[in-house]
């Protein structure tokens, strides 16, 4: 009985460590600080006393689209003529939905700080708008980080650690106590 009250311990004072991890913002260690996220996009954003705008680089610098809609109300703006100037020749985008418009790559997709001019003629309202596109140059891939403490990889691996000492407790304490009803009978 005393080996079983003993080994119960020892279980019980190696579990907490397989189990426990850092809480509450608390420092834990010198660990590097994590990198800075990048927005999914470029953006710029303009308004005027009509309109409101958002111009967007996606397809990985394939085009510029421009949200389009009215300052007042929010609503899109269809069917309007607009011009985008970025540093090249002026170029007219084509409304792919209503309220967005889309420009094929110009200068302003490239990596830098690009001024855009987009006038909109929508209607009998017509206006300027001024925004600058700041586009960072491509990051290079970062190094795989360690696994953090908490993550479901280490809670995952921590409860199968645990569950294989329990395993083990309920084996040895069954052999111990076959072996010992075998002795005494």
């Amino acid at each position: 009985m005393k080996f079983l009250r003993i080994f119960c311990v020892a279980v019980a004072l190696a579990v907490p460590p397989l189990t426990s991890h850092a809480h509450g913002g608390e420092d834990h260690g010198n660990a590097p600080a994590p990198a800075p996220v990048a927005s999914a996009a470029p953006r710029a954003q303009a308004q005027s006393e009509d309109f409101e705008l958002v111009a967007e680089v996606q397809g990985q610098g394939q085009a510029l689209v421009l949200f389009l809609d009215r300052f007042d109300s929010n609503a899109p703006v269809v069917g309007a003529q607009v011009e985008v100037d970025g540093g090249g020749p002026p170029t007219m985008a084509a409304e792919t939905a209503p309220g967005v418009y889309r420009v094929a790559a110009g200068p302003w997709t490239q990596p830098g700080r690009h001024a855009l001019t987009v006038s909109v003629q929508a209607g009998d309202t017509a206006d300027l708008l001024s925004a600058t596109l700041d586009v960072p140059a491509a990051a290079a891939a970062a190094p795989a980080a360690p696994l953090a403490v908490g993550s479901p990889a280490t809670t995952k691996r921590s409860f199968w650690a645990l569950a294989g000492a329990l395993a083990l407790a309920a084996l040895g304490g069954f052999t111990w106590l076959r072996r010992r009803t075998s002795t005494s009978s």
